[in-house]
Parts: C-alpha cells; sequence; structure tokens
C-alpha cells in the first residue's frame, strides 16, 4: 500500500475495527472508542483531508505514570487521542513495509536462547557486563532522528507526521491548555506510540552493526546492553561502547553498570542468569504469585457476592467456579491466538530451573487447600506449571495449552462465550456480534496476561 493510500478514511476505519474498536482508554479528548464510534465518519473525514493538505497535527497526549518500583521515577507514558492512535498506527504500518529489517522481531526469550547457545559453545566460565542508557526513549535527539529516517528514504509527507508526533507534548490529565506548551521537550520519543519502539530501534541500528563485528558476545533489547567475553571485562570494553553510545547523543547510566564472573549470576531481561542455571529473577517470581493469588480473591469475591460475578453469572454459582478454574488454568499454561503465544510461561521458557515450577505449583495447591468450595484440595483437572514447561519446550501434547484458535467457528465462539459468562444463552446475536464479543474477549485475556509478564517493555 502507498504511503497516499494508507491514510484514505477507508483504511483508516478499518485500522480502528482491527485494533482500536474495543479500547476504553481515552485521550485528551476525552473519547474512547464507543465515543468515537458514534463520531467516526465526521472525524475520519475531517481527518484524511488534513493528513493530505499537510494540516493534520496531534492533540496532545495525556500522561500516565508507571511506578518502576520504590525508590525509582515512574515511567511516563503518553496516551494519544484515538483519532491519533489510528493516525500512528498507519505511520507505523508505512516504516514497517519500508523497513522490515529495523522490525525487532524478537521476544525477549529468543536473547535468552542467544546467550545459551553462546555458553554451550563457548562454556560458562565467563565474564560479564551489563550496560544500561540513561532514560533511553526521554533523551533520543529528535534532529539527529529525524535524518537518520530522510537518508533512509522515509516521504516528506510521512517525515512530517512523523516530527509532529514526537514533538507533541505530554500533558497531566485536565491540563488547561494555555498550559500546554510548559510541557514541550526538545528531544526524546514518547513512551506509548505505536511508532515508538521502531523509532528507536533505527536509532540503534548503526550501533549495532559496529558492536555485533567486535569478538565479543553482544546483545541488546531496547536499551538494556549485555556483553560476554573470555577475559574479564575491563574498562576499555564499557569505554568501547560508550564512545559508541556518546556518537548519538546518548549516555550510559553508570549506576546500573554491573561486571562479574557469570559463576556469580546477573539479571537479564527478568532471567536470573548463571553457570548452574537459567531461572526467573524474584520479582517476577512473586509477581506471579501475587497475580494468581488476586485470582482466589477474585473467586472468593463472586461467591461472597453474586455481583462480583460476570453479568451472566450472577445465578450460577457452579459455573462461576468453573469459570473461575479455566482462566487460573489460563494463566497457568498461557494462550495460542492466532498463532501467537501470550503468557508468563510462555515468556520465560528458556528458563531450566524446573525445581522452581515444582515450587510454584506446590503454592497454588495450598491456595485451594484454604478453599471449602473445592472441598479443601486443588481439583483434578488443574493445570500444572511443569507439565505446561513440557508442552512449551518439547511440543509434546498441545491440547493441554489453551488455544482460542480451536474455537474457530460462530457456533463455538456462541458456547464459548456463554460458558464464561460473557453473553446471554436466550439472546438471538448476530454472527457478526458473536464475532465482535469473541474478538473484544481475546483481546481482554491477552491484556491480563500481558501484566503477569511484569516486564517493562
Amino acid at each position: 500500500m502507498s504511503k497516499k493510500e494508507i491514510f484514505k478514511k477507508e483504511n483508516l476505519e478499518e485500522l480502528f475495527k482491527e485494533n482500536f474498536d474495543t479500547t476504553k482508554t481515552k485521550g485528551i479528548d476525552k473519547l474512547n472508542a464507543i465515543g468515537f464510534q458514534n463520531r467516526k465518519k465526521e472525524l475520519l473525514n475531517a481527518t484524511e483531508r488534513k493528513i493530505y493538505d499537510e494540516t493534520y497535527t496531534f492533540s496532545p497526549y495525556v500522561e500516565v505514570l508507571k511506578l518502576k518500583g520504590r525508590n525509582k521515577h515512574p515511567r511516563i507514558i503518553s496516551i494519544p487521542t484515538v483519532r491519533d492512535r489510528i493516525i500512528l498506527f498507519a505511520v507505523k504500518e508505512y516504516l514497517h513495509d519500508l523497513f522490515p529489517d529495523s522490525i525487532n522481531k524478537k521476544l525477549p526469550n529468543s536473547f535468552i536462547r542467544d546467550i545459551k547457545k553462546y555458553f554451550s559453545i563457548n562454556g560458562k566460565k565467563k565474564y560479564f557486563l551489563k550496560i544500561d542508557i540513561t532514560k533511553y526513549y526521554d533523551t533520543i535527539n529528535r534532529e539527529l532522528l529525524l535524518q537518520k529516517l530522510k537518508d533512509k528514504g522515509v516521504d516528506n509527507f510521512v517525515l512530517r507526521l512523523i516530527k509532529n508526533a514526537i514533538e507533541t507534548p505530554t500533558v497531566p490529565q485536565n491540563t488547561k491548555k494555555s498550559k500546554y506548551h510548559h510541557f514541550e521537550t526538545k528531544k526524546g520519543v514518547p513512551q506509548g506510540l505505536s511508532i515508538s519502539n521502531i523509532l528507536a530501534q533505527i536509532y540503534m541500528e548503526e550501533i549495532d552493526e559496529i558492536l555485533n563485528k567486535r569478538k565479543y558476545f553482544y546483545s541488546r533489547y531496547v536499551d538494556d546492553i549485555l556483553i560476554l567475553n573470555d577475559d574479564p571485562i575491563s574498562k576499555y570494553r564499557f569505554k568501547n561502547v560508550e564512545k559508541e553510545i556518546k556518537k548519538i547523543n546518548l549516555e550510559l547510566n553508570n549506576s546500573k553498570t554491573e561486571f562479574g564472573k557469570v559463576s556469580d549470576g546477573f539479571i537479564f531481561l527478568s532471567y536470573s542468569i548463571s553457570d548452574k542455571k537459567i531461572s526467573i529473577a524474584e520479582k517476577n517470581v512473586q509477581l506471579f504469585i501475587r497475580r494468581i493469588a488476586g485470582k482466589f480473591t477474585w473467586l472468593k469475591n463472586g461467591l461472597s457476592n453474586k455481583h462480583d460475578r460476570p453479568k451472566w453469572l450472577k445465578d450460577d454459582k457452579e459455573r462461576f467456579k468453573e469459570v473461575f478454574l479455566e482462566e487460573l488454568n489460563e494463566m497457568i499454561t498461557g494462550i495460542i491466538s492466532k498463532n501467537k503465544k501470550y503468557g508468563w510461561l510462555f515468556y520465560f521458557a528458556e528458563m531450566n530451573d524446573k525445581s522452581l515450577l515444582f515450587k510454584l505449583d506446590k503454592i497454588i495447591d495450598s491456595f485451594f487447600k484454604a478453599l471449602k468450595v473445592f472441598d479443601n484440595k486443588p481439583p483434578k483437572n488443574l493445570k500444572k506449571l511443569v507439565r505446561s514447561y513440557h508442552v512449551i519446550r518439547f511440543d509434546s501434547n498441545k491440547n493441554y495449552l489453551a488455544n482460542y484458535d480451536e474455537i474457530d467457528t460462530v457456533r463455538k465462539k456462541r458456547e464459548f462465550l456463554v460458558f464464561r459468562g460473557e453473553i446471554g444463552s436466550e439472546i438471538p446475536y448476530t454472527n457478526d456480534e458473536i464475532d465482535d464479543f469473541f474478538e473484544r474477549f481475546t483481546k481482554k485475556t491477552i491484556n491480563k496476561l500481558e501484566k503477569d509478564l511484569g516486564y517493562k517493555y
């Protein structure tokens, strides 16, 4: 699709339907998906006209603070309006088509797989150097980024939109228009936009090419850099990376620099890595336990007050219990949807610390032992992390995992949604409505599973 066609209102409407028609998040205009839908024709007609006469501007983004932990500054996430999200998604599609090699297609656990491969070839008695870029997104030099995009062939038509998008300020909710200019910045790419990741990737590409030619093992995921080497990590190696980083006006966070023996262990992409085993960082283990405990709290609340249950399960206590168990099992195994894998265990599939999984299975069992409604014992159809791990790692009985792709007819979707308490069994929904309900439910489920990870990207 050409740059001109991608911003036609018919394509923008399709992007809205595929990606944003269930969003509850509101931008500065206070419109969620429903509010936008009610004014869709009017808004998209005006949007297309402004895009092509090059007068389109992005509305200020709403600031959402994402906590990173105790004693750490929160990360600022920028929330565009639904209208702007559609345009940014179209720009992202354009960039992905133009620079397919610049898309970071590797999932974090693929980087762990590379580390394991390096260990298997070179042995584990190595040294590591972990480096972090200071406020990476916030300090990207915009002029340099735009020049890189221009040099790579980005059309001026799209370049103008990108420039406008990254220069648009992010403001706290309810900020007066007269105060917007106080939040303007001279550098950085706002986090939370559809285009943020690919822009950040393009900005660092030349450095990756240079450092990948070195003799040591080099890996970078966003702003997390890892170097592995036979010899003790010297200041030379640090200065080597620092020199390249400074060339593009970025700074290394010396306070987060770590180096030592692999045998001492280190954390990378939420994995705990040493020469003895590859496990999961303790904070991510605790997060998973809290999320599981939260699911049991959801059950207890629903049992004590039927109005805390899904709408269509208010008068069906037994089915509410069954739904709880299905959703708990999905938290344990993860799900497959549109041939993609989502969930905590899928993310950490490169770990080899099965003792941790046995321990977590016992913790989940212990939650059931305190539940009279389940006869104070785990039910027979409760899934296990240990078995799920084997299924994922060794491609054994995939029927053990929740596979939404198998719910592939309107009849199956209707039955699934009725069972989960998402729709009423007696209501004559159309096929399109069933498809829509199922798509919304899937997106909601995936979003919950992504929260289980607790990883910052």
